[in-house]
């Protein structure tokens, strides 16, 4: 692995896209619910039409601040390339926001993980990174989301923990042998699409990071899910506004917080 592709791309999209995205801060929503709620935050907010590699895109603003929301397709290779997309038309800033399986109790639906590192079981990220690299979020803006999403929250019974995060291709191969051996290594939650895009916004030199709603839990007998369940809507809510607040006090020139 790696012994060959390390060449010079043959497609370099900063050349090839002349789209510009209104502003370097961008909300990657990776459910529709997620993306009508941040949509209905939003004031003066307009559709844009962008690239073919993003489902819907709006415009707005937040606390008089301009913001780009984003539904990418789901799932690592669709998600990477929208990311690789709106990097190359502009984007410096991103929060990806989501739904993800609990692989420990110490998670139950509608808690919120925010993930500190990753374990890679999708194939995108292999094409951007060696196999001993362990993705990472931007730790700064990790934090201030973490710290956001515990404010917000307040005395609500919702449990903000950070940890890892495992992203797999397989959508019906989550094992019950992997959900014991992985929860073990302090992974807390499972996705389809973290990894790949902390791995990208690291090769691009763009600062991500993540933040998951538990929609399921993995552990135990047998599987439980809660996806329309009032606890998972209110987490979903806060993680939103969560984002939104996170994104509009971080500066992209200094890559500090305001």
């Amino acid at each position: 692995m790696f012994k060959i592709g390390k060449g010079k791309p043959l497609i370099d999209p900063h050349k090839i896209l002349r789209e510009r995205i209104p502003f370097s801060r961008v909300l990657l929503l990776f459910t529709p619910r997620l993306f009508r709620t941040a949509a209905g935050i939003l004031h003066e907010r307009s559709k844009v039409r962008f690239s073919g590699l993003i489902f819907r895109s709006i415009v707005g603003y937040y606390n008089n601040r301009k913001v780009f929301i984003a539904l990418p397709f789901w799932g690592a290779p669709a998600a990477t390339a929208g990311l690789e997309v709106l990097i190359a038309c502009g984007g410096k800033m991103f929060i990806m926001a989501g739904e993800a399986g609990a692989l420990s109790p110490k998670l139950r639906i509608g808690d919120v993980l925010v993930p500190t590192w990753g374990l890679r079981e999708e194939g995108t990220s292999y094409h951007y990174m060696p196999p001993n690299v362990v993705p990472k979020p931007d730790a700064k803006i990790a934090r201030a989301l973490y710290d956001e999403v515990r404010k917000i929250k307040g005395r609500r019974k919702i449990r903000v923990l950070q940890g890892g995060i495992w992203s797999t291709d397989a959508i019906f191969r989550e094992t019950d042998d992997k959900v014991a051996e992985y929860s073990k290594l302090g992974i807390l939650g499972v996705d389809m699409e973290a990894t790949a895009l902390m791995t990208v916004a690291k090769y691009r030199g763009v600062h991500l990071a993540v933040v998951t709603v538990v929609s399921d839990e993995l552990y135990g007998d047998q599987r439980r899910t809660g996806f329309n369940t009032k606890k998972l809507m209110r987490a979903e809510k806060i993680v939103v506004e969560a984002s939104l607040k996170t994104l509009i006090k971080y500066n992209t020139s200094q890559q500090n917080f305001i």
